[in-house]
């Protein structure tokens, strides 16, 4: 099993910043991470135990590819990406206190020649509205840009209950993909989208993008308690995508069969991170990984890909 991490911490001081930061090394490689907050130092705790299926993924990245982090918050992601595959990033994070958070990561890093971070909404509509927020709070999640996807009021914890109705507003920009392309940021090779509900707004705002040759696979976190987000999974395969089974089995804490995952989505409970891709082989790659899985160790994709 994977623990959580630690890592050695640190504090860098200059006329302007005071700036403390915990630093794990990977594969020969330190990362830094800002600790400003509880959630900041949770995400770093748990960097290689949350997602490993997201970063057997990146792993698999050639040197330098583009990645477009859509939901980005404050930039775990975007960091292994470009620490760890030298990616070129572009990350979209619409929430301020994340985006101040992930700026401080790409300082942390010195990735300022590699990776460049956007205060936006990808969605489908180019227009400047509100983001409706879950919590004012450095690494929360589950804010909403433009409508109110909650049905009811969210207890996160039990001393932690948010409101549907009370829900505080920040302004925000709303852009599509498609338009950010057609104005100049280079066609990405991967993208990853986790916006906790409004993804398939997000795929509705890329459908051009999703049909360039330069686009090789989209990781997309889809909800089952939303039908819109499970109807991404008929729309990309439409497309002309596909999706492994075998990929969606290894879970953190468990390999699941398929009639499991079938049963949460019929019960609309859970959700999970889908790999869309166009390369065939990938399907016995995700095939001979699942067959060696075991739930709680890293996940090496790399050592399946033939050639």
């Amino acid at each position: 099993m994977i623990a959580d991490i630690t890592a050695d911490s640190g504090r860098i001081q200059t006329k302007w910043l005071d700036l403390e930061y915990g630093e794990v090394t990977h594969q020969g490689k330190p990362m830094r991470f800002a600790t400003t907050g509880s959630s900041s130092k949770k995400r770093l705790r748990t960097l290689f135990s949350k997602e490993p299926i997201t970063l057997a993924w990146m792993d698999t990245f050639a040197e330098g590819e583009t990645l477009y982090d859509i939901g980005a918050n404050v930039g775990m992601y975007t960091v292994y990406a470009g620490v760890m595959r030298n990616a070129e990033v572009y990350a979209f994070e619409p929430e301020a206190l994340n985006y101040a958070e992930l700026n401080k990561n790409i300082f942390l890093n010195n990735l300022h020649g590699r990776v460049l971070a956007y205060c936006l909404a990808l969605s489908d509509v180019d227009k400047v509205d509100r983001l409706l927020l879950s919590d004012f709070g450095i690494g929360i999640s589950y804010h909403d840009f433009e409508e109110n996807s909650w049905t009811e009021d969210k207890a996160f914890a039990a001393d932690w209950v948010v409101s549907k109705e009370n829900r505080r507003p920040q302004g925000c920009i709303g852009r599509t993909l498609d338009s950010l392309v057609k104005e100049g940021i280079p066609a990405p090779h991967h993208i990853k989208i986790d916006v906790d509900g409004l993804e398939h707004r997000v795929i509705a705002g890329m459908m051009e993008t999703l049909r360039q040759p330069e686009l090789k696979t989209v990781l997309v976190e889809i909800n089952f308690d939303n039908p819109k987000n499970l109807a991404i999974i008929d729309t990309m395969v439409e497309m002309g995508w596909r999706f492994s089974w075998d990929q969606l089995r290894m879970h953190r804490k468990v390999k699941f069969t398929v009639e499991q995952i079938q049963n949460y989505q019929k019960k609309g409970a859970g959700g999970l991170n889908y790999i869309f891709y166009k390369d065939a082989s990938l399907d016995r790659v995700f095939e001979r990984a699942f067959e060696s899985y075991v739930p709680g160790e890293p996940i090496d994709l790399n050592q399946f890909v033939e050639g």
